[in-house]
């Protein structure tokens, strides 16, 4: 009996550290050089073709153990239940997926499914003209309406996504006689609007101190004096201090925009978003978001006074100069709004499962930063590990994204999770134990970050 103990023993130990020197030998590995995108931004001695052969070096340091994290191929509906095709094996893996901000599961409701449906039979699948020259539909006036009202706006403006509408707003209201004072974590689609346009100053995330200096030593030196937030962080899941940079603002004399897109569906009376939540409506110049996220469809939009979004429908060209949204997403995303009121079950559904996952992963001694929302980051602080981990989590059965630099900063790398409401207690209990496997089996030591 002890010799057959001792022998399983030794038989674990040895499989143990085998696996081991499988994430040894994966960071190891990576030591040797590691690329990140920050390596292939700006090669000014190469031409394009040579930039691109040159990036492959990126792709070709996963190669050795299959970990490149962000080739996956989805093979079913977007859901809390996806077929995902594996990036090397080309196998299609059912898995547990943490990975999309389908927070309401909206874009799976039948309800939805049929409005799309009969958009399509009335307004056939696209407009194929710009909102200026035809594109410009009923349902797409009625939709803008919705969201204005959603965010006690007088009016709205569609964009054909979220990143076109911060692009279509920040590129057109602001230039060099303005300064625009961004958080740092904004995302990046309002550094684009803003860059090279006008005057911007970054800074520390939610660090109102700072905000103020800079409000105080900048007040009366510009046309436009503005600050720019995210609602809800998108890595980090945190709200901007609304209530603190409101009150900033009106001290200072600066307009305040804020991007909602992970704010509405989410937070506020029947998920009207950050600036409801906080109830500073009437404070907040102008909110943009996008239909992608809990409204489940695709498109952006703006919503603010009538005389800006009249001045934007001509003057933002990528809403004049873009074919509109298609018919059968303004019909999804219109009836995604209506079932906000309907059925305020599901945002309830959805903070019962964000409380659950953060309970049991603090439990067991997971950090997961700041996060207020659906938005989880598992924090590893680690590239190599966060890659390794993500990859082992999917040969098991989980999806989940790590979030490298320079999607974060450096030593700030984390599994981003994303709860939705149609996750069942099964499926974040499947999460927590097969997080803590992965962890236990090859000695990665997660929870001491």
């Amino acid at each position: 009996m002890c010799i057959s103990f001792s022998k399983y023993y030794i038989c674990m130990t040895i499989a143990r550290l085998n696996r081991t020197k499988e994430y040894l030998k994966h960071k190891n590995y990576y030591m040797e050089k590691i690329y990140t995108m920050r390596d292939f931004a700006d090669m000014p001695e190469a031409n394009i073709h040579q930039s691109a052969e040159h990036f492959q070096k990126f792709i070709n340091q996963f190669e050795k153990d299959k970990s490149y994290p962000y080739g996956f191929i989805s093979g079913s509906a977007i859901s809390r239940n996806m077929d995902v095709i594996d990036y090397y094996s080309g196998d299609r893996v059912p898995t547990v997926s943490f990975v999309s901000s389908n927070y309401l599961g909206l874009s799976q409701h039948q309800k939805v499914k049929d409005a799309v449906k009969d958009a399509v039979e009335l307004y056939g699948a696209g407009t194929c003209a710009a909102p200026p020259i035809g594109g410009y539909t009923d349902i797409h006036r009625a939709l803008e309406q919705k969201l204005a009202r959603l965010h006690g706006k007088e009016d709205a403006i569609l964009y054909t996504s979220g990143y076109a509408a911060n692009i279509g707003v920040f590129q057109n209201l602001f230039n060099k006689s303005d300064l625009v004072l961004v958080d740092m974590l904004v995302h990046a689609s309002i550094y684009d609007g803003l860059k090279n346009n006008t005057n911007t100053k970054i800074y520390g995330h939610n660090d109102m101190n700072y905000l103020e200096m800079v409000l105080k030593r900048e007040q009366g030196k510009y046309r436009n004096l503005a600050i720019v937030v995210d609602g809800v962080f998108s890595q980090d899941g945190d709200f901007a201090n609304l209530p603190s940079i409101c009150m900033l603002a009106e001290k200072y004399n600066a307009m305040v925009f804020v991007d909602d897109a992970h704010g509405v569906g989410v937070i506020g009376d029947a998920g009207s978003g950050t600036t409801n939540y906080f109830g500073m409506e009437d404070k907040v110049e102008m909110v943009t978001g996008t239909l992608s996220k809990s409204l489940g469809s695709t498109g952006g939009y703006a919503a603010g006074s009538k005389k800006l979004i009249d001045y934007l429908r001509l003057y933002s060209r990528s809403n004049t100069f873009s074919a509109s949204i298609a018919p059968p997403a303004i019909g999804g995303a219109s009836k995604a709004l209506d079932l906000l009121i309907e059925e305020p079950y599901i945002i309830n559904a959805l903070w019962e499962n964000t409380a659950y996952l953060k309970k049991r992963l603090s439990d067991m001694g997971y950090s997961i930063g700041r996060s207020e929302s659906p938005i989880i980051p598992l924090m590893i602080k680690d590239d190599m590990k966060s890659i390794f981990t993500a990859r082992k989590l999917f040969e098991r059965g989980v999806y989940v994204v790590p979030a490298t630099y320079p999607a974060v900063k450096l030593r700030n790398s984390r599994l981003r999770v994303n709860v939705s409401a149609l996750h069942t207690l099964e499926d974040l209990d499947y999460f927590c134990n097969t997080l803590a496997d992965v962890d236990q089996e090859y000695d990665l030591h997660l929870c001491a970050n």
